[in-house]
């Protein structure tokens, strides 16, 4: 229970710092938000209304504790480009980017997981390791990059899957998830095999061997909640990668979502609506990073232990 309390203060102190570095960001910083916002060409009377209307005429304090009230009740404001609310097209975009990285997430632990295991237990100890070189050159490229070669190959070339993202079609997401998923793949496979072997290795395996028991009941038994740890910890550490592709892997692909949203915002020079973004994003990966860590800590009684 006292751990539970100390991650919630943790995460409530971190949403309060990531709201307040947004707000210095566009309002405390040197230079005019008015003109940041509206451009060098706007006239004096669209500046005086902006500002009038933004509240930047009251005092910094004032204009701090609004946009904490704003933020907290999920208004961002309006997007100086497309004239709506900014929470209305977050909701909109939100499942597209969630859908990805739910797939995306999922074949990490397909492949990092499930098959290593399922390989394990055939015995092909040698097919481990072409899978796992195999995900480590996918790696090597940079997420738009990986995008748009496995695009022209198998879209454009091989004819497997449509050119044009279709979020009706199942084979559409195909793609877009193993490209976000081809860096933490590797990392977090590599990481699980290397604690497999160090598990197979160590004293309580020989021991539970000479006790007779089979390699089915050491691994599921001994191995696996010594490896699994780990690796999922790594996975929790790289949750931020699966954001920050979507950025690259949405515009590539086709997909209307967050990534997409994000890249006509700095494009358009929409400050609200990236604002509003950057807050979503930020605190999303805040309360999830926390959400695993507590869940970690309750299934490794070690890690109870230590914190105790």
């Amino acid at each position: 229970m006292r751990a539970l309390c100390t991650r919630a203060a943790f995460l409530i102190a971190a949403v309060w710092v990531i709201v307040s570095i947004a707000f210095l960001c566009v309002y405390a910083l040197p230079g005019d938000p008015a003109r940041l916002v509206l451009g060098q060409r706007a006239t004096p009377e669209a500046l005086a209304e902006f500002r009038l209307r933004a509240g930047l005429d009251e005092p910094l304090y004032r204009r701090y504790v609004a946009f904490l009230r704003r933020t907290a009740e999920l208004d961002f404001g309006e997007s100086l480009v497309q004239r709506r609310p900014v929470q209305d097209l977050i909701l909109e975009r939100a499942p597209q980017t969630a859908g990805l990285i739910a797939a995306a997430v999922a074949s990490v632990l397909v492949f990092s997981f499930v098959l290593p295991i399922l390989l394990r237990l055939l015995g092909t100890r040698s097919g481990l390791r072409v899978f796992e070189r195999f995900w480590a050159g996918a790696a090597v490229a940079p997420p738009y990059v990986l995008a748009v070669v496995v695009l022209a190959i198998f879209a454009g070339w091989l004819n497997w899957v449509p050119a044009i993202f279709e979020p009706s079609q199942l084979r559409s997401w195909a793609l877009p998830a193993l490209v976000l998923a081809a860096y933490p793949t590797a990392i977090v496979l590599r990481l699980f095999h290397q604690q497999m072997e160090q598990a197979f290795n160590s004293p309580y395996v020989l021991r539970a061997r000479a006790m007779g028991f089979s390699e089915r009941r050491i691994l599921l038994s001994e191995v696996l909640p010594n490896a699994l740890t780990t690796a999922l910890a790594a996975l929790a550490n790289g949750l931020a990668f699966f954001v920050t592709g979507t950025f690259f892997v949405e515009v590539v692909f086709g997909i209307s979502g967050l990534g997409g949203l994000t890249y006509d915002a700095i494009r358009n020079k929409d400050i609200a609506l990236l604002v509003g973004l950057c807050i979503v994003f930020a605190v999303s990966i805040t309360a999830i990073s926390v959400t695993l860590e507590a869940a970690l800590r309750f299934l490794n009684p070690r890690l109870r232990e230590a914190h105790a």
